[in-house]
């Protein structure tokens, strides 16, 4: 499914690649166009401005085309159209004729396709990433200097726009994660942290200063990397396949363990309504990140866009490892065969129970929300950079063969748990779902870290393990340590009541060791049998009567 959706932006750009006077830029200019034409109509001056606004700031502006052009062919050129865009809602004010205006916004249009043609042809200079790096650097220039003040709260506050509003929102970080890696972000990422920390823990204005040194250098050289990229006239070829594939493989790797372990003890359980749940689950989640992600691609670079992004993915974060938490534990409270005997008698030909039907279908939903939305966001940059249609079909393959070694991995983890005696699947599911709860908590509140709402004390001597969920603060390694004391709390109460629980000499527990099917078979004829003797009772006294 994400493949799908992924397939779907992929061909959407294929589409959007042909040839055209106007470029990359046509859209833009068409809507400011249909804006513009609308002037002479609009009937009075408030109208006249509001369409004025909207196509400088919602498409001039927050497109990017104002930057490229000023870039390309100079602020003057940028300034005259300008000029000639307010001049038209000038006019308006004034009290033109829709005659006048029609002339005017006809004139403006003619402009903006002139300027934009002139854009087109122009000789591209690849320093886009060179740019977006000197404005951090002033950002963070800006940061230090309130520091060295005593304005602690805005040098703050700057480094945080420095990363929200320009290396998240501006797309570096994300075409850093295509091109160098993860772990390159992640370095970079921390070293953001530990700089806004540093401003509210009122660290030594020289070490501010080398840490604030060294983040610009280390941006510097990703955009030196990532301009050379951007030159390179060559079809991306392999490259677009690995990328494709690396991104979607290990995105979709943790949610498929989760998924695979709740499909799995479904089955198990006979339980296959829940199967139900958490498919519907899946889906839900899929169609919210397709949707999210053409959200956040369409709103404009800000501090706020990506704040909200870190945000959504830092609460459904914490609140999916509160429910593996939960389900782990629900389920290592099964794995006594004679506490499981009980629970297949009470559910045996009853399918449509709906204990346990949500819990497993919000499982399976955050986790896949989680991260959904994101992982599609990555695949911008890379279809961005496909030049060619062998470009396309080779991302296109890199997504597909991703998918194909998750689904053989989620049939390996399957047919690996229905093979397993009870005692054994239930006792390791539980442990597989902890290990991903503790897991997520770290990348949770590494997310809201990035969201300048949690602290980020650094540690030093820890290493990084992205797939763990380990970050080297304080705040990731004490939310974990503290996971997983809960966790072993928790089985620990369990293990008190699987031995209260233990039957006595001759009872008639189901032996962990049982194959599962046949415990649900053995539950389901016990149950039936007592159905019928109650049958039978009762039509004997109907006929004594």
């Amino acid at each position: 499914m994400v493949a799908l959706s992924f397939g779907g932006v992929v061909w959407s750009s294929a589409a959007a690649a042909q040839d055209s006077d106007l470029g990359e830029w046509s859209e833009v200019v068409s809507v400011m166009q249909e804006k513009l034409a609308a002037v002479p109509e609009a009937g009075d001056p408030s109208a006249v401005q509001t369409l004025i606004r909207q196509a400088y700031y919602e498409n001039y502006q927050t497109s990017g085309l104002e930057d490229q052009v000023k870039h390309a062919l100079g602020r003057d050129v940028n300034d005259k159209f300008v000029a000639e865009l307010l001049n038209l809602r000038n006019l308006s004010r004034d009290g033109a004729s829709p005659e006048a205006l029609r002339e005017d916004s006809d004139k403006v249009a003619d402009l903006l396709t002139e300027t934009v043609t002139k854009l087109v042809k122009a000789p591209k200079v690849a320093d886009q990433w060179s740019r977006v790096a000197d404005t951090i650097a002033q950002v963070i220039t800006d940061a230090q200097s309130a520091y060295i003040k005593g304005q602690a709260d805005r040098a703050f506050t700057l480094a945080t726009e420095a990363y929200l509003g320009h290396y998240e929102a501006d797309g570096f970080e994300n075409n850093t994660i295509v091109h160098k890696g993860f772990n390159r972000v992640t370095e970079i990422e921390g070293m953001f942290s530990d700089l806004r920390q540093g401003y509210k823990d009122g660290r030594d204005q020289a070490q501010q200063e080398k840490l604030g040194k060294d983040l610009i250098a280390k941006l510097a050289e990703d955009a030196k990397f990532l301009d050379s990229k951007t030159q390179d006239t060559g079809p991306l070829g392999i490259a677009g396949f690995f990328s494709a594939f690396l991104i979607l493989l290990r995105e979709g790797a943790e949610a498929l363990l989760v998924v695979a372990a709740l499909v799995t003890y479904a089955l198990k359980a006979g339980r296959r309504d829940q199967l139900r749940g958490i498919l519907a689950g899946v889906v839900i989640a899929v169609v919210i990140s397709i949707s999210l992600a053409i959200l956040f691609g369409q709103l404009s670079a800000s501090v706020q866009s990506g704040m909200g992004q870190e945000l959504l993915e830092g609460i459904t974060g914490l609140a999916a490892a509160l429910m593996l938490i939960y389900v782990s534990n629900w389920i290592l409270s099964k794995s006594g065969g004679k506490r499981w005997e009980e629970y297949i008698k009470a559910t045996a030909g009853e399918k449509t129970v709906a204990g346990g039907v949500f819990a497993l279908a919000f499982v399976s939903f955050l986790t896949v929300a989680r991260e959904g939305a994101e992982t599609i966001l990555f695949f911008y940059p890379i279809v961005s950079g496909a030049k060619t249609h062998s470009d396309y079909w080779f991302i296109v393959a890199g997504g597909v063969t991703a998918v194909v070694i998750l689904a053989i991995l989620f049939v390996l983890v399957w047919q690996f748990g229905v093979r397993l005696p009870l005692k054994p699947f239930f006792k390791w599911t539980s442990i597989l779902l902890a290990l991903l709860a503790i897991a997520i908590v770290g990348g949770a509140i590494k997310e809201l870290q990035e969201a300048a709402l949690v602290g980020a004390h650094m540690v030093s001597g820890v290493p990084t393990v992205v797939f763990l969920g380990i970050y080297p603060t304080a705040e990731t390694l004490g939310a974990q340590i503290i996971t997983a004391a809960v966790l072993g709390v928790l089985a620990l109460l369990q293990l008190r009541k699987a031995k209260a629980d233990q039957p006595e000499a001759g009872g008639s527990e189901i032996r962990s060791d049982t194959p599962i099917s046949e415990s649900n078979d053995k539950a389901f004829e016990e149950n039936s049998s007592r159905e019928d003797k109650k049958d039978a009772v009762e039509a004997n006294s109907g006929k004594e009567e």
